[in-house]
């Protein structure tokens, strides 16, 4: 295969109605309910008096249906106004300012049946005040033009905030990934079989599996895979040969869930090289949900887990002990760990986090956050602030990455602590896996699950008050730190560079 055949990266899908129809529908839409409240009239009301069903007319108010001229018509005379003043694109003096919102294409763009909001249901609740509304959406705008902000960023905060509002839990995939396994009879274990996942792609789903071609392109060597679907072809599945076993059967059950989940718009890459639509982003979700409920057997790894927590004593190798024998990588166990702790443990103020750092630079960077029920530290923020070196993330990239300089390797590094932020005196247990990328030799990463420390977490942790564990007193970056006298010692691999104020971080520039 030649790298003019391989597929480049996925094309927006364009909205099945032409945005300009949307807001003939929207507008529509807002006049018929504002003319409808004006004259204190009911839904019924008007729909008696211009001969249609109440649920058309509802329709017709969302913004979902468009009706035809002779419709309109008997909607301009039920309401005692001119077909001009339904059809014509001005919205009048009060509902003029939306005019803005609707040409920037926002509600067009934004998933917002997922938060239960439709577009008009959005706009009728901004008819009160549409001034302030409007020019907050200009706001919006003008920022996301700035920071250079796209719709792709918009469309991952819209997925992230949909996956913390569910605390990242989704019981109806659990279930289709159980069923699936008893349809199969295969038993239940802590460790995927490859081979039983690929006949089953091979054989049910008509797939071929190739695990040379991304070997032979260098400039696809950051993919893990690649998924070529035809209408009258099969479908291939290209994986990358440098992934570990678990990893590649990871991405094989992937497509077996977007096979079991119904799953018919679906990104054609691994990571994501563009995201095409909510729905593509949304269906990818799910399919890798469904992947780490078949592959991370939730009955097993809560049995695992209730020993684990229920040890006197912080046991970072205990840790390391089970995340080896489901053979996962740091970051897929702890995501699936994120997924089961709120659920059977009841642990429901948590974050989850990862932080990358390119080995010989000065930038340490989140790469992925989860926040469930209120909004916890750490977040992603700007290239030139600096995280607090005293976060167990951050101790445990330096450890892991010392074991690297004295022996040229290094085994996942497991590190806890208590820590109190300075700022909002929050207090978090802070459990963090360090390891090595295996797809990029100089990328280190460590994992972090942060419980808050409340009665739910000690009533459900044993070692939660472990005194071989110190309590860190912790700011969010040096920048926004207002302790002034910070005196964490620079390890003496960054002792040569300069000093961010007003604390020392790890990795300053």
């Amino acid at each position: 295969m030649s790298a003019a055949t391989l597929p480049r990266p996925p094309a927006r899908t364009a909205p099945a109605v032409p945005p300009s129809e949307q807001n003939l529908r929207f507008i529509l839409g807002l006049k018929l309910n504002q003319f409808r409240k004006q004259q204190d009239l009911s839904l019924a009301e008007l729909a008696n008096r211009a001969g249609m069903a109440i649920s058309y007319l509802s329709e017709i108010e969302k913004g979902k249906k468009y009706p035809k001229p002779e419709k309109i018509l008997s909607l301009a005379k039920a309401l005692g106004v001119s077909f001009d003043d339904l059809v014509s694109l001005h919205l009048g003096d009060k509902l003029h300012p939306l005019s803005g919102v609707l040409k920037s294409g926002i509600l067009q763009e934004m998933p917002l049946e997922v938060f239960g909001l439709t577009p008009t249901g959005l706009l009728e609740m901004m008819s009160d005040e549409p001034q302030k509304i409007s020019a907050l959406f200009d706001t919006f705008v003008k920022i996301a033009r700035r920071f250079d902000v796209k719709i792709e960023h918009l469309l991952l905060a819209a997925m992230r905030s949909h996956v913390e509002q569910n605390k990242n839990y989704f019981e109806d995939i659990e279930q289709t990934a159980e069923a699936f396994r008893l349809a199969q009879g295969w038993e239940r274990r802590p460790v995927p079989d490859f081979a039983l996942l690929r006949d089953h792609l091979v054989t049910a789903g008509g797939y071929t599996i190739d695990e040379h071609t991304l070997a032979g392109h260098a400039e696809l060597h950051d993919l893990r895979a690649i998924t070529l679907r035809g209408d009258t072809t099969r479908p291939r599945l290209l994986l990358n040969p440098q992934l570990g076993e678990w990893q590649r059967a990871f991405l094989l059950a992937r497509e077996i869930g977007r096979r079991q989940l119904g799953h018919h718009e679906a990104v054609s890459t691994s990571p994501i090289v563009e995201v095409g639509s909510f729905d593509q982003l949304l269906n990818n979700f799910r399919a890798s949900y469904f992947a780490g409920a078949l592959l991370l057997d939730r009955q097993l790894l809560v049995a695992d887990l209730r020993q684990f927590f229920a040890q006197p004593a912080w046991d970072g190798a205990a840790l390391i002990a089970i995340k080896r024998k489901y053979q996962a990588t740091p970051e897929m166990f702890f995501h699936r760990l994120s997924q089961i702790v709120p659920r059977f443990f009841g642990l429901e103020q948590m974050f989850f986090v990862r932080f990358d750092h390119r080995r010989g630079t000065p930038q340490v960077r989140i790469g992925k956050e989860l926040h469930y029920q209120r909004m916890h530290v750490s977040h992603s923020l700007g290239v030139n602030e600096h995280y607090c070196r005293r976060l167990v993330s951050l101790e445990a990239l330096r450890l892991f990455e010392e074991q690297q300089a004295a022996t040229g390797s290094a085994t996942t590094v497991a590190s806890a602590q208590r820590s109190r932020y300075y700022a909002s005196h929050d207090e978090y247990f802070s459990i963090a896996l360090a390891h090595p990328q295996n797809l990029d030799a100089g990328l280190n990463s460590c994992v972090t699950i942060g419980f808050q420390m409340n009665d739910a977490f000690r009533h459900a942790v044993n070692f939660w008050n472990d005194r071989a564990l110190a309590t860190h007193i912790v700011g969010d970056t040096c920048e926004r730190c207002g302790i002034a006298d910070c005196a964490v010692a620079r390890p003496a691999a960054y002792r040569a560079l300069p000093t961010c104020r007003p604390c020392v971080s790890l990795f300053a520039s």
